[in-house]
């Protein structure tokens, strides 16, 4: 028995959930066609499959696949003014990360949602659900689901929460009426690209990751030298194309009661970061969706957002990670974070690790942060 749209609407706002719909298995010949162009010209980053076949695929998830359920979970919870108590620096951590990790929020209502079916329908299926690890191409599915339109951002735009969702879906084997895609557009107004701090937005409905801060920030290793100055003080993600939006200035803030409390700040202090133990981690930030990216890499965005703050204040904690810190990888961003705020003190502090410095890498960086002073 198939499942149509007023029921799965209905299934959904018993899970709290108020945009759902289903899109079929057949993908588009249209999206093999993008997502070739995307690889051909550089734009594919490593946290994405690389076998472009099993992104239009959904067979290979769940062999009996006939439907995808696709679910938008607003996360944006009504923005809190920070009380300044103090001058310190801080940083500046995306909305979708502050509070608990959407990963479980988005599995957990998507299982509620199979069981309200499977008890109205009396009849269990098999199912699969993902959230980001995905090799499908969620927002197009999302689109064709009739959830909302794709932005000139790249993001998935929805009449009630805007492009503040995240998005899951569930591979079911059992037929449910397909969603009608959205006849709205973008109203090329540009403000995404004139706000993307980068030019990340290269034309409409182009990104490139590799220029985006929201992916910089998350990917491993060094950080692109030429970028560290446009991060700014942000530490994790960015939401400046959105913020932007003409469309998301009317949007709801989101219901969901997980997303009322920041485990992590909107604007947390940054030194307290950089001597941040592993439980603390574990109970701050690791409970959020950037959790999965580890301590190292946060830390490494913090010394950058330091070092772009050009608070003298800050030299001599930066001058004991350069001096002491075990990975090169923070030695590295250190020494650029000490050039960056100059002055005799910050060189006083680079021309010591001249002398000491083993890592090549590092040594490099010193030297360059020596030469621009």
């Amino acid at each position: 028995m198939s499942i149509n749209q007023k029921q799965l609407k209905k299934a959904g706002a018993k899970a709290g959930i108020l945009r759902i719909g289903a899109a079929d298995t057949r993908q588009p010949d249209s999206l093999l066609k993008k997502l070739q162009r995307r690889a051909a010209e550089g734009r594919v980053t490593p946290f994405e499959e690389q076998n472009l076949l099993a992104r239009i695929s959904p067979e290979k998830l769940l062999p009996d696949c006939r439907s995808i359920i696709v679910i938008a979970i607003p996360y944006a919870a009504p923005e809190k003014s920070v009380a300044v108590s103090s001058d310190q620096p801080r940083g500046l951590v995306a909305r979708c990360a502050r509070a608990l990790d959407y990963h479980d929020v988005v599995k957990d209502r998507a299982e509620a949602i199979i069981r309200i079916i499977s008890d109205e329908t009396k009849n269990p299926f098999h199912y699969r659900i993902l959230c980001d690890s995905s090799p499908l191409v969620e927002r197009e599915l999302a689109f064709r689901a009739g959830i909302g339109h794709i932005g000139d951002n790249c993001t998935l735009i929805t009449d009630l929460y805007g492009s503040f969702t995240v998005l899951g879906t569930i591979l079911v084997n059992k037929e449910i009426e397909t969603g009608e895609p959205s006849k709205k557009t973008c109203i090329n107004c540009q403000k995404c690209r004139e706000a993307c701090p980068t030019g990340a937005l290269q034309a409409p409905f182009i990104i490139n990751p590799y220029l985006c801060l929201s992916y910089l920030t998350q990917a491993p290793g060094v950080f692109p030298r030429e970028m560290r100055p446009l991060l700014g003080n942000r530490i994790y993600g960015c939401d400046e194309c959105q913020n932007a939006c003409p469309l998301n200035k009317e949007r709801a803030a989101s219901p969901f009661a997980e997303f009322a409390f920041n485990y992590f700040p909107a604007e947390p202090f940054l030194l307290p970061m950089l001597e941040m133990t592993g439980k603390e981690y574990a109970l701050t930030v690791g409970l959020t969706s950037a959790g999965w990216r580890g301590k190292t890499t946060l830390q490494r965005n913090v010394i950058i957002a330091l070092g772009n703050s050009g608070d003298p204040r800050v030299v001599k904690p930066l001058a004991r990670l350069l001096e002491n810190d075990s990975r090169p990888l923070i030695r590295l961003h250190s020494a650029w974070a000490l050039g960056r705020i100059g002055g005799s003190g910050a060189r006083f502090y680079l021309e010591k690790a001249r002398h000491h410095e083993i890592d090549p890498a590092a040594r490099e960086e010193v030297e360059i942060s020596l030469e621009e002073q």
